[in-house]
């Protein structure tokens, strides 16, 4: 698996939340939203070896964000 799963972290309503999945997810999303504002600024400034790599990085972090998502869960729900 691509994420160390350290256990609980708490429960609200019912609802266990699982500090591994919770932070590679968002640590995902986080980079995928950067690679969005660098593909706006490459585009902006026309820099087409910047817009290719901006692409590719939003292309694999967001799936990989998505994918850890609708997978694992944010949070867990009661499997």
């Amino acid at each position: 698996m691509p994420f160390i799963n350290t256990g609980e972290l708490f429960e609200i309503g019912g609802i266990t939340i699982h500090i591994g999945v919770n932070t590679l997810s968002l640590l995902m999303l986080m980079v995928t939203i950067v690679g969005i504002w660098g593909l706006v600024l490459a585009v902006k400034n026309r820099n087409l070896l910047a817009v290719l790599f901006s692409l590719a990085t939003v292309a694999t972090f967001g799936f990989f964000a998505i994918a850890t998502i609708f997978t694992y869960g944010y949070p867990e729900l009661g499997h």
